[in-house]
């Protein structure tokens, strides 16, 4: 069995009596894109969270890439390879796309946290390292054209796919993609299943959050289905449209 890049095993986060996500295991593979779905309160939210750092866990363990990180903190899981996005643009509207990318490469540089922007204590050889990495990402995630714009008068789907370049910036492993499609129109849905499969062709793993089954059972080689906190079932697209508690806990009809 290959190494999951990263693995969840007994996960369980609760909030005083409520118990939010109960005995959660699951694993994403080197080069995979999974999917992670459920009903609202389903626990998917709390998963990420959990994921990143932001919430501790109540018990269970998190390895990305072998090495345990529930206990580490938030920033320390970016360095070692996790990076996520929001449901909710994490962005500076003041900054050009550039610079908003920029900010993103700053926890694999070794100078000074504000370099990359204000260029102050840089070490030798990074700005080119950083500007070439700049306009990969920008070229993936196709904001060339919007690259100098500033943050704040681009659009929203726009918006959406830099915080995606930006979580790219960090050089990860795996991403966690926290409900990417919320607010996009269809093309903006396809160019986005793109780019989640481009992001895989590069060797970065991919975890998608999402409510739109549509681009869920297009992209994800497999699907994880969350209800009240635990884990109904997993499977690839075919087996997840065609499972019974599935359909009775949250598609509501084979999809």
């Amino acid at each position: 069995m290959t190494t999951a890049v990263l693995q969840v095993q007994n996960l369980c986060k609760s909030f005083g009596g409520v118990h939010a996500v109960r005995d959660l295991s699951f694993r994403v593979e080197p080069g995979e894109i999974l999917g992670l779905i459920g009903p609202n309160g389903s626990g998917k939210s709390t998963t990420v969270n959990a994921l990143a750092g932001v919430y501790p866990v109540t018990s269970g363990e998190i390895l990305l890439a072998g090495g345990h990180i529930q206990t580490l903190p938030e920033y320390e899981r970016v360095s070692m390879g996790l990076a996520r996005t929001f449901q909710t643009a994490s962005i500076f509207p003041e900054f050009t796309v550039r610079e908003q990318i920029r900010l993103g490469c700053n926890v694999t540089l070794h100078s000074h946290p504000l370099s990359s922007v204000f260029g102050i204590g840089r070490h030798p050889g990074e700005d080119e390292a950083v500007t070439q990495r700049i306009e990969d990402i920008l070229e993936l995630t196709g904001l060339n054209d919007v690259a100098d714009n500033r943050v704040a008068t681009i659009t929203a789907a726009e918006q959406r796919f830099l915080m995606i370049a930006t979580a790219l910036a960090a050089q990860p492993k795996v991403i966690l993609l926290d409900e990417p499609a919320a607010g996009l129109v269809s093309h903006e849905r396809q160019a986005l299943s793109s780019l989640i499969r481009s992001i895989r062709d590069t060797g970065v793993s991919v975890l998608v959050i999402e409510h739109h089954m549509a681009l869920i059972m297009e992209v994800c080689d497999r699907i994880v289905v969350l209800n009240f906190g635990s884990k109904i079932a997993e499977g690839t697209p075919e087996e997840i449209r065609n499972n019974q508690a599935v359909i009775d806990a949250y598609l509501g009809e084979a999809v």
